[in-house]
């Protein structure tokens, strides 16, 4: 095993203590003196709160990857990845509020958010102290996470506080009201947070500190105009301020672009901000490669006994052209001829395909009109392989980036180039471009698409690809097996439909 922090240990422990403790904490104030409320008593109660974030990157990330122009999720020859024709309505944006995965996605998110109230008010009826205002503070930042991925995918939700409120009946609450809230939670619990960066504070890592909380506020700003309907350059403005405060706090860009998603990737990381920890044994959820290699790939690494790969994720011939071939970050994926363990005997597909060599190519030739003799075969579309594998497990090692510092650097290019100098933008583009062996963009060939395609190679799979398609006005743009999109409902998710049966007063998105 890698790991050199506890973070797992401890925030196994810490779901346990949440319910040891309700029972001592709820009833008798008296039963908790100041004297007893050490960071370790703490830690107890709050870290739990974060393994919630575990269940996120091949569910709710991956689901919103699927709806871009990113990851392709094809029927198979033989009828896999079908799944009801699930995978096709995350890429041609025609889901509905049954949709087989937007429920469970919303009800991950929603059983977060249910356990830090719980955990908030445990907290709140502890003793008063500067110790437990700001594990309250750090767990309403993280519950503010969750919250913004519920505003980015539906809009409108029910915004619930507090463990004691009734959910059957929480109300649709607009999103340009709920992104006005957690604005100023936000502007309220950042200042209470740790300004240690996890390099100098390990008890930091893997947690939200003051940086995460402002990064986060970042987003928000960004997408200001999306979230609340607005039209002006208030929100970019604000965004361009606060990537400025981060690039004091001691981030910086790692010298090796994949070095981001190596097994060894909390140990002196700079770059990584906001993580979640993951390892191949205490902590196993991180499975992406389960989900984008070949069948037959089991042997190579080991993995005879897991029953996988599953030979499903991949992309398509038009996003893997966004990379050329003296870009690093295009190791990150698979293509071509895949060899067994000894790198010499080239591995096949299986049967039902013919037993031809596995050649992964770009080409998606079907897989989208439900009809068996037009599926893609085994071999079509680029694999992702930036995240190290461990020989022999389906989890991997390297922790989950969710907030990296090149996306600081990349947000402030866009700001400023918003605001009205692009010249001056290409300043932060040119860190990001030198790492991975590109020169500069020249300031003639220079726009706004040039960021958003630089962020599409920076950011494969790591859950930006879908707003920064809103933002940048490319999410109904036509692609392989989608036409351009009607209007702009397929923007928001539906609201599920067990959600609304088990809140009856919810209203539905528009256009569902």
């Amino acid at each position: 095993m890698k790991k050199t922090y506890l973070f797992i240990a401890a925030a196994l422990f810490g779901a346990v203590s949440i319910y040891s403790c309700k029972k001592q904490l709820n009833p008798a104030h008296d039963t908790v003196i100041e004297s007893d409320i050490t960071p370790r008593y703490l830690n107890s109660i709050v870290l739990g709160a974060y393994t919630k974030l575990q269940a996120l990157p091949t569910g709710v990330i991956e689901d919103a990857e699927a709806t871009t122009d990113a990851l392709i999720i094809p029927t198979r020859i033989g009828g896999d990845w079908l799944d009801g024709g699930e995978h096709a309505q995350l890429w041609q944006h025609t889901y509905l509020p049954g949709h087989g995965q937007i429920g469970p996605d919303w009800s991950t998110l929603y059983a977060a958010i249910g356990q830090i109230n719980i955990t908030i008010g445990l907290l709140q009826g502890l003793p008063a102290s500067g110790t437990t205002a700001s594990s309250v503070a750090e767990l309403k930042a993280l519950r503010s996470y969750f919250y913004y991925l519920l505003l980015s995918y539906w809009g409108n939700v029910p915004y619930i506080v507090s463990s004691n409120t009734n959910a059957s009946t929480a109300p649709t609450v607009p999103s340009a009201t709920i992104y006005q809230d957690l604005v100023t939670e936000l502007q309220a619990d950042a200042p209470l947070l740790s300004s240690k960066t996890p390099t100098l504070d390990a008890s930091q890592y893997g947690r939200m500190n003051k940086w995460c909380a402002y990064f986060l506020l970042t987003k928000l700003y960004m997408n200001k105009n999306v979230f609340t309907g607005g039209t002006d350059n208030s929100g970019y403005t604000a965004a361009s301020a606060l990537c400025d405060s981060i690039m004091t706090a001691g981030y910086s860009l790692s010298g090796n672009f994949l070095s981001n998603f190596a097994s060894s990737n909390n140990a002196g990381n700079t770059e990584n901000i906001f993580v979640i920890p993951f390892d191949h044994i205490d902590a196993p959820g991180l499975t992406i490669q389960m989900e984008t290699m070949h069948y037959n790939q089991a042997a190579k690494y080991n993995w005879g006994s897991t029953g996988g790969p599953w030979n499903g994720y991949s992309a398509n011939a038009d996003y893997y052209a966004l990379f050329n071939n003296a870009d690093a970050r295009k190791a990150g994926w698979m293509v071509g001829i895949q060899y067994a363990a000894d790198g010499v005997t080239p591995l096949t597909t299986r049967g039902s395909d013919s037993s031809l060599v596995l050649n992964f190519r770009p080409q998606v030739t079907g897989g989208f009109d439900g009809i068996p003799k037009d599926d893609a075969t085994e071999y079509d579309g680029v694999r992702q392989q930036k995240w190290q594998l461990v020989d022999g497990y389906q989890g991997m090692d390297a922790d989950f980036s969710l907030f990296r510092y090149s996306d600081v650097l990349l947000m402030k290019a866009e700001c400023v180039y918003r605001l009205g100098s692009p010249t001056a933008a290409l300043t932060y583009t040119a860190p990001v471009r030198q790492r991975v062996g590109l020169s500069n963009f020249t300031a003639a060939a220079f726009t706004l698409d040039s960021i958003y395609n630089e962020r599409g190679r920076e950011f494969v799979w790591e859950g930006w690809r879908r707003e920064d398609q809103i933002r940048f006005g490319h999410f109904e743009d036509a692609k392989q097996f989608k036409p351009v999109d009607k209007d702009t409902h397929a923007r928001l998710w539906p609201i599920p439909t067990t959600a609304i049966a088990q809140d009856p007063v919810l209203k539905q998105n528009t256009g569902y």
